[in-house]
């Protein structure tokens, strides 16, 4: 064991020697105006060996690869007493870099901030995993080189004018094709002009005059299991349902921030329409579901701007691509089934920061009491019921339904350590997993007032469905499970490295495991139940993030697969 954590320590001081010594004699890739100051501090590293080594090299290369466009005020340490901000501010700097590194056996997680000195907001956040020590020496590369662009782009950002008035028209920006596997091209620079989300102007939902359109030529059968070529990057999120309202159901993905659907058309994705989400926003869900009543699917997504703040939108089928429907929506959504009724819409106001007792620091729990469902108004979505639910668990965390088969309606809920629990209809727990399930590597921040460093993560439960599968009367509880490599060690470390679908059923003890998907390197992102071949019976359909590594780019999978016999074990 002491010789393998040698090896790996003196991997990682040969990686940080390598490319401290390419960035000596690289040409800088951005020489501009240094009229920006930004502090470096060091950065903390959670470790089960001293790694003091490791952060000087780390401060080489930032202080390297950022001095082309920006001066560089270097400390080796933070003042007792102070905080980066504050050391910012008597520096005289404009922005202060802080960050965190986790090395956790082979896996390793990097956290870096660029915080603007005079607001105290964080101005750029990155956060990525890998499979070795190694591999945050690319992340720092990667995060240098976007402050670099930031920089730059400041620096050379042309007076602002006044932009002409925009049209009218209700219609989400169209994107180009995403790159495939088979096609690959180079990625197109985002402008640095584009710092603000914005998104088209909503539009009334098409009542009447649907389009008829013929169901794609799709197969009767794609197998017991069909999955799609490598898409690269990160699917993060997925649905399913009617977009286009031609009868058949879609694929809605969630790319590296991007809302793309897909469709299965002669055993491969068909690309329906595609629309950006915003360059600097964050999406953490997407659903669907006709809540307007008029045929079509819409598009639910929940997102959060560069501050944290929720700012969702609605899209919706429009003819030739996706309108907006709603937008600037203060709504975590979600769509929940209703026992084989018309599917109805969730949502959750979003709680404000507040100060505690210990020195100032802020925290929140992100969600306001009370789950609400919602309707459309026309312009809007507004709060009917409140749902009954136990204790304070939030939107993503739970489903309700006769899972008992006694035609009760039971709560079954994730709680903070991923193990399922069941809440008698009168909201009194009732029953406890010894097992854990669940798994999602989608969380949400808030960043202390005092110190960027210190950010409180709540990380997102994995979605539950209830459905009779088998149309035996009895209703069956789908969710994933992945596979924890840190278990549940480190608390703000989460790398999943195996991931499963699994299919439980009460019997009158316990949940039981009454079928699952075979066991995937990498970790599964989001899932959900559709009939995919038009054969009467529903596929279970998710997303396969496969591992990344050093010399690997992650890349994900569409994976349907049909669910076998649900014999109780």
């Amino acid at each position: 064991m002491i010789g393998l954590k040698f090896t790996n320590r003196r991997r990682i001081w040969f990686f940080c020697l390598l490319i401290s010594i390419n960035f000596l004699f690289v040409p800088p890739a951005f020489t501009v105006d240094q009229s920006y100051r930004v502090l470096l501090v060091p950065l903390t590293v959670h470790s089960e060996e001293k790694l003091d080594f490791l952060n000087q090299g780390i401060m080489d290369m930032l202080v390297s690869r950022i001095s082309p466009a920006a001066t560089v005020i270097r400390k080796n340490e933070i003042m007792p007493g102070t905080t980066p901000v504050q050391m910012g501010r008597d520096a005289g700097a404009d922005y202060v870099i802080t960050g965190s590194l986790t090395l956790f056996g082979n896996n390793a997680s990097t956290d870096a901030v660029l915080t603007n000195v005079k607001t105290g907001e964080a101005t750029l956040k990155y956060n990525r995993f890998g499979q070795s020590g190694g591999d945050v020496l690319l992340h720092i590369d990667q995060f240098a080189q976007k402050v670099n662009r930031h920089l730059s782009s400041l620096a050379s950002a042309p007076p602002v004018t006044v932009p002409a008035k925009a049209s009218s028209a209700g219609v989400a920006p169209q994107v180009a094709p995403l790159p495939t596997p088979a096609t690959p091209s180079a990625p197109v620079a985002a402008s640095p002009h584009a710092a603000v989300m914005t998104t088209p102007k909503p539009v009334a939902p098409v009542a009447v005059a649907v389009p008829v359109m013929q169901p794609p030529e799709t197969e009767k059968s794609l197998g017991s299991l069909w999955v799609s070529n490598p898409l690269k990057g990160t699917i993060s999120a997925l649905t399913t349902g009617d977009i286009d309202g031609n009868g058949t159901p879609d694929i809605v993905l969630i790319r590296d921030n991007h809302i793309v659907v897909e469709r299965i058309e002669n055993n491969r994705l068909t690309r329906v329409a595609a629309t950006d989400g915003g360059r600097t926003s964050k999406i953490i869900a997407v659903d669907s579901g006709d809540i307007n009543g008029n045929r079509i699917d819409e598009i639910f997504v929940t997102r959060l701007t560069p501050q944290g703040g929720v700012d969702s939108f609605v899209l919706e089928w429009n003819g030739t691509g996706l309108g907006t429907l709603a937008d600037g929506q203060r709504w975590y959504f979600r769509v929940a089934d209703n026992s084989g009724k018309s599917p109805f819409l969730m949502g959750q106001r979003q709680a404000m920061p507040r100060a505690n007792d210990t020195g100032g620091l802020y925290e929140s729990n992100h969600f306001l009491p009370g789950v609400f469902e919602l309707t459309w108004n026309g312009k809007s979505y507004q709060a009917g019921r409140r749902l009954a639910l136990p204790g304070d668990l939030n939107i993503y965390r739970f489903t309700r339904g006769d899972i008992f088969g006694d035609r009760k309606i039971r709560t079954l809920a994730y709680t903070d350590a991923d193990k399922l629990r069941i809440y008698d209809p009168a909201g009194s727990p009732q029953w406890i997993s010894s097992e854990k399930f669940g798994g999602n590597p989608l969380f949400l921040e808030s960043a202390s007032s005092a110190d960027s460093r210190n950010n409180d993560r709540t990380y997102l439960s994995q979605r539950l469905v209830l459905a009779d599968l088998d149309d035996d009367g009895r209703v069956e509880v789908i969710t994933a499970g992945n596979r924890d490599a840190a278990r549940g060690f480190a608390q703000r470390f989460r790398i999943y490295n195996r991931g499963r679908i699994v299919v439980l059923r009460w019997n009158k003890i316990r949940m039981n495991e009454v079928w699952t998907s075979k066991e995937n390197s990498g970790y599964i992102s989001d899932f959900a139940l559709a009939d995919m071949n038009a054969d009467g019976r529903r596929e279970i359909v998710y997303v396969r993030v496969n591992r990344a590594g050093l010399t690997r780019t992650k890349s994900s999978n569409i994976v349907v697969e049909q669910i076998g016999d649900l014999s109780d074990k």
